[in-house]
């Protein structure tokens, strides 16, 4: 397929074009878009992180992943986790490691599926994701303290 892909974050155009889908049926929902559209947004970037040599491919991997830690190991309401996420991305970060090779669970998975289990598949995906990069578990805690949490 062709067509337009992220500006930095890695696909395909029918990876894209199926993650605009994806997000439309969050958009056209309120209650699944209050439950769970931070969590997709971050699964997919942490899923696409780009070429490991531009600076906003690899900020948006740290900060992708400071918010899946802030949600499921601070247990953050995810309405409180874009201000976090804005002071974070003020600062430096250092070189990505290891990209994970794949994942268990992808957005075309939760698409395919009715959206009836939407939230629980997200919730399942955007796990998935941040267990993946579980090597920035540490670097990210560092991260969060050095402006203050």
């Amino acid at each position: 397929m062709s067509g337009t892909t992220h500006k930095y974050m890695l696909s395909t155009a029918g990876c894209w074009s199926s993650y605009g889908d994806l997000l439309a049926r969050e958009y056209e929902n309120p209650v699944l878009f209050g439950a769970v559209h931070r969590l997709t947004v971050d699964a997919y970037a942490l899923q696409h992180p780009g070429d490991t040599n531009d600076r906003r491919a690899v900020q948006s991997v740290w900060v992708h992943y400071a918010a899946l830690q802030l949600a499921f190991e601070h247990k953050r309401p995810l309405a409180d986790i874009p201000p976090v996420m804005q002071k974070l991305a003020g600062g430096s970060f250092p070189p990505l490691p290891t990209i994970p090779g794949r994942f268990a669970v992808t957005h075309a998975d939760v698409i395919a599926r009715p959206i009836d289990n939407h939230s629980a598949l997200v919730r399942d995906w955007a796990h998935c994701a941040y267990d993946a990069w579980s090597h920035l578990n540490q670097p990210t805690k560092e991260l969060l303290n050095q402006i203050g949490l």
